[in-house]
């Protein structure tokens, strides 16, 4: 296949109210919200790097994702109090990383 036939367009999350999602996501990581509807929003993080949320129908069938994002070790109690103020649950922690969930069962990596 060309290279320039495909590109990365995105990470899919699921969420039963994608524009709550995106509001939720672009607070804790300072996305561009494009879209936000009930049913489908996107935000842009950088030129390429876009997380889309959309909620399950017969049409679309979505299951919960997984976003990783880097961090520097001493900002992560910070960044977890605000993580679990924002309705998220941790999961697992280890010397390298940690894991969140979201209210839609989407996880987020936080990587150090």
């Amino acid at each position: 296949m060309d290279r320039d036939s495909l590109s990365f367009f995105g990470a899919s999350l699921k969420s039963e109210d994608c524009s709550e999602a995106a509001r939720l996501y672009s607070d804790l990581f300072s996305g561009e919200v494009l879209v936000a509807s009930l049913g489908h929003a996107e935000l842009l993080f950088s030129e390429n790097q876009r997380v889309i949320f959309s909620k399950e129908t017969e049409e679309c069938p979505v299951t919960p994702g997984t976003l990783v994002w880097k961090i520097r070790k001493e900002k992560v109690p910070a960044f977890e109090t605000r993580l679990l103020s924002f309705g998220f649950q941790k999961e697992s922690e280890t010397d390298k990383y940690s894991s969140y969930l979201d209210p839609w069962k989407n996880r987020i990596w936080l990587h150090w």
